[in-house]
Formats: C-alpha cells, sequence, structure tokens
C-alpha cells in the first residue's frame, strides 16, 4: 500500500509517514513548496500546484500514476474539503482516508469530554461525595497523561482525583517518579484544589532501581532504561506541564528525607526555589518495591503524614512481589482506629487517616 500525503510540510504530515512507515507502508509526500522541509521523511516526494490552481487534479492524478498511490491522507482541512467534494469524480480509484482534520479534532474533544464525565463519576464515588473538579479538567487530565510512559492505572489517577482535593493543607510528596506519569496527575490535581507544594523524589539509578525481591526477568527490566533518559523524561513531562509550587530531589528516599525535615525549602536548576510546608498531605510510595525499601519509605515518611491525610501504597496488588502488601497491611493494622478509609484502586492501596 502507498500513501500519499499533502501536504507535506506540516508537523502532523511528518507524524504520518513516520507512524505509517512504523507499519510497512511506503508513503510518499507531496507539497506546493519549493523546498519542503519534511521532504526527507518519505519514501518518495514530489510537487504539486496549489488546490487552487486549474491543472492541481491533472498534477496529482500523474503523481498518484507514478508512484501506485492508493490512498490519500491529508491533515489540511480546506484541501480535505476539496478532495472530499471532488475526489469521487476525478480520481474515483483513490481513497481518501479519515474523516479529516476538523472531524478528527471535534472527535477528539467530544470523546475527551465522555471520558471526562465518566472519570467524574468514578472520582466522585473513590471521593464519597462532590467533587471541585470541572468535567474539562479530567478530560484534559486524561488525554494529556496519556503521553507520559508509566504504569498508573486511570483507576488510580480518577482515585487520586477523587481524594486529593480533600486533603488537608501540606505538601504531597512522592517516592518514585519514572517518567512523571503519576507526579503529573498529583500535581495538577493538588495545584488545582489548592492543596499545597509537590515534591518528587527519585535518585534515577539503576542500581537502586533494581528489586532483588522479584523474579529476575523484573530484576533484570530495570537494565532496559538508561536512567539518565528517564531522568530527562521526567524534566520534559513536569517542564511542560507542572503548575503551582513544584520541585524534586534526585537523591535517594533516606537523603531526601534528611534535606526535607531540615529546610523549608527544595531549589533546583529547573523549577528554581519551592517554598515547603513540612508536613505531609498526601504521600505516594511507588519507589523500589522490595519489602525492605518500603518498609523503610514508609518508616522515613509515614510519620509526617497530616491527620486527615493520604498514604498511597502503589503496586498493594502486584503480581511480582507482595513486598508493598505487606507494609501495608502492618501499618494499616499499626494505625488501628487512626485509619478512617481504605480502599485498593488500580492496584495501589489508599489509606486515609483520621483528623
Amino acid at each position: 500500500m502507498t500513501i500519499l500525503v499533502f501536504p507535506s510540510a506540516l508537523e502532523a504530515a511528518a507524524r504520518f509517514a513516520r507512524e505509517a512507515g512504523q507499519w510497512g507502508r511506503r508513503v510518499v509526500g507531496a507539497s506546493s513548496l519549493e523546498v519542503d522541509p519534511n521532504q526527507a521523511e518519505f519514501d518518495a516526494w514530489g510537487r504539486l500546484p496549489f488546490i487552487g490552481s486549474p491543472d492541481f487534479f491533472e498534477a496529482l492524478e500523474a503523481l498518484v500514476v507514478r508512484e501506485k498511490v492508493t490512498a490519500l491522507f491529508t491533515p489540511h482541512a480546506p484541501t480535505f474539503h476539496l478532495l472530499e467534494q471532488e475526489l469521487g469524480r476525478r480520481l474515483p480509484g483513490l481513497e481518501l482516508m479519515g474523516p479529516g482534520p476538523f472531524r478528527r479534532q471535534m472527535d477528539r474533544v467530544t470523546n475527551a469530554l465522555a471520558d471526562g464525565e465518566a472519570g467524574l463519576a468514578k472520582a466522585r464515588a473513590y471521593g464519597e461525595g462532590p467533587s471541585p473538579l470541572p468535567v474539562e479538567f479530567i478530560a484534559g487530565l486524561l488525554a494529556q497523561v496519556e503521553t507520559i510512559h508509566g504504569e498508573c492505572s486511570r483507576d488510580k489517577i480518577l482515585a487520586i482525583c477523587g481524594v486529593v482535593p480533600s486533603a488537608p493543607k501540606g505538601d504531597i510528596v512522592e517516592i518514585g517518579a519514572l517518567f512523571g506519569k503519576s507526579s503529573y496527575v498529583l500535581n495538577r490535581v493538588g495545584a488545582y484544589g489548592g492543596v499545597g507544594a509537590t515534591l518528587c523524589v527519585d535518585p534515577w539509578d539503576l542500581g537502586l532501581s533494581v528489586q532483588t525481591d522479584a523474579p529476575t526477568h523484573i530484576q533484570e527490566a530495570s537494565g532496559g532504561w538508561d536512567w539518565d533518559v528517564v531522568y530527562s523524561g521526567f524534566l520534559v513531562s513536569m517542564l511542560a506541564c507542572a503548575t503551582g509550587a513544584f520541585n524534586y530531589l534526585r537523591m535517594t528516599s533516606e537523603a531526601a528525607h534528611g534535606r526535607y525535615v531540615q529546610a523549608k525549602t527544595v531549589t533546583s536548576r529547573e523549577f528554581g526555589s519551592t517554598p515547603l510546608a513540612g508536613a505531609i498531605s498526601v504521600l505516594h510510595l511507588d519507589g523500589n518495591h522490595d519489602e525492605s525499601a518500603v518498609a523503610q519509605d514508609f518508616e522515613l515518611w509515614g510519620p509526617l503524614v497530616l491527620p486527615g491525610g493520604w498514604i498511597i501504597f502503589d503496586d498493594y496488588n502486584w503480581p511480582h512481589g507482595d513486598g508493598p502488601r505487606k507494609v501495608a497491611d502492618r501499618a494499616i493494622a499499626a494505625y488501628g482506629p487512626r485509619v478512617k478509609r481504605r480502599f485498593v484502586a488500580g492496584g495501589a492501596m489508599f489509606v486515609n487517616l483520621a483528623s
């Protein structure tokens, strides 16, 4: 199958060409520019007149025949409109792909809002009451978070949306950030709800990421990452998305705890100086899942959680080990009547302390 992309000078055209190429399609580009910045993205390239030119369809037919084109994709709304009207009459054998740029975008918004409506209902259920988050916020959050790599499931995200806005004022602290998927969610929901600063802690270090309690194939998976690139990926995610007071510490949980209890601010080159409350509203434990590592993280940070605050033990239900479950169960038992609520969402255990 050979696909013609016109006009190929648009960035959306280049993205389409890269994706189609990954699926083994031959992709031909064409534009009306003398010099097309995306020409190298295509298997072949040709110049076509502007769509208003009287010889446009004649030139298009010649290109289609020469390159044996069977389908045409355009990210350009006026071009799609013209081809939708004329292609069946002038080149009946050429398939016009997709619903068109306008319809694609409107469908994207409509589908996002439908996701937002359904998500808001779940968030309200997890929060056991009305939510201050509008449908559009949930819709945008769910759409944006899919651009960040990570295993933070939709149910866990909606549980965060449900409980974080009503948490007491204080810091949101995350132990283990990876590319920043849950960091983004915690920061956006916390900032919108006016909860407080978000602090992410992660050493982004291969030696510290290996989970020795897990099966060998899970231990070896950490070696597949270039951890400096993962760290850069975190910055790519959060520098573009973080709002309100946000910062991070690239160090171990233990070292970061020492910094946190001693300092009123955290400073980084990328995010500047961020004042901290020194008390935790929401604690997300998602670092190394070895039982000893989870236990240490909880022993360090758990006592700093405010009355009414939340502790999220990630991967409470985890097929590759039971370290998070064991630590969470011991914590719940030790808290006793101080536990106001607890539930599992997206494999994570959410624990709410009594006010």
